[in-house]
C-alpha cells in the first residue's frame, strides 16, 4: 500500500471509528417503544448531530493543517527553483480541494464492500443477509431512520427485507459532503489568513 493511501486511511479512521460509537447509541434508541416515535426521531437526530460535530471538527482541522503544509511546500518549491537544491516535500499531506470528499467516501468503503457481498449472497439465497445486517449495524446512526415506524427495533433487524439494507447507502453522499465541506472551510480559514498577511506585506513594503 502506497504512502498516499496510508495517509488517506489514517484520516478516514476518525469518521469510521465514531460511526461504531454512534451505532451503539442508535441501536439503543431503536429499542425505545414505537409509541414514542417522536422521541426516537429527536434522539436519532441528536445522535447524528453529535457525530458530525466530532467528524466535521476533525476534518476542519485536517483542512487547516493541509493548507499549512501546502504553504510550507510552496516556500520549499521557491527555494528549489532558486537554489536547484533537492528539498523534501510533504506532497501526500498538502491541501487538495477533493481530499475531504474522498476521506468521507473512504469511511464508507466497509459499507460498500459489505453490500456488494450482500447482493451476491441474497441472489443465491434471500435469507443470507448477514452482510446486510452487519452494514446496517455499523452505519446504524443513518440506517435507524429507515427502521422507524416499521419493524424498527433492535431485536428484529434480521427479519427486514434484504433490499432494506441498501438504505445504508444514504451515508455515502452525506458523509462525503459533510467531510468535504468541513475540510474546505478549514483550509479556507488558513488561506484567508495567508491572504491577509500578503496584503499587509504589500501595504508595508509595496511589493
Amino acid at each position: 500500500m502506497g504512502e498516499k493511501m496510508k495517509t488517506y486511511i489514517k484520516q478516514a479512521i476518525i469518521p469510521f471509528i465514531y460511526l461504531l460509537f454512534m451505532a451503539i447509541i442508535a441501536l439503543a434508541i431503536t429499542s425505545i417503544d414505537d409509541k414514542l416515535l417522536w422521541l426516537k426521531i429527536v434522539l436519532g437526530i441528536l445522535n447524528l448531530a453529535l457525530y458530525f460535530s466530532v467528524v466535521c471538527g476533525a476534518c476542519y482541522k485536517e483542512g487547516q493543517q493541509a493548507l499549512k503544509i501546502r504553504v510550507a511546500n510552496d516556500l520549499e518549491r521557491e527555494q528549489i527553483i532558486i537554489t536547484g537544491e533537492d528539498r523534501p516535500l510533504k506532497l501526500h499531506e498538502e491541501y487538495k480541494w477533493w481530499k475531504g470528499f474522498f476521506i468521507g467516501g473512504l469511511a464508507c468503503v466497509p459499507m460498500l464492500v459489505l453490500l456488494i457481498i450482500h447482493t451476491v449472497l441474497i441472489l443465491i439465497n434471500p435469507a443470507l443477509n448477514g452482510c446486510g445486517v452487519a452494514s446496517a449495524f455499523i452505519y446504524m446512526a443513518f440506517f435507524m431512520f429507515f427502521m422507524l415506524g416499521g419493524s424498527g427495533s433492535a431485536e428484529n433487524v434480521t427479519p427486514m427485507s434484504p433490499a432494506s439494507f441498501y438504505g445504508c447507502l444514504i451515508a455515502l453522499p452525506i458523509l462525503m459532503v459533510a467531510c468535504g465541506v468541513a475540510y474546505y472551510l478549514g483550509a479556507k480559514k488558513i488561506q484567508l489568513q495567508q491572504d491577509a498577511i500578503k496584503a499587509k506585506h504589500r501595504e508595508i513594503y509595496g511589493e
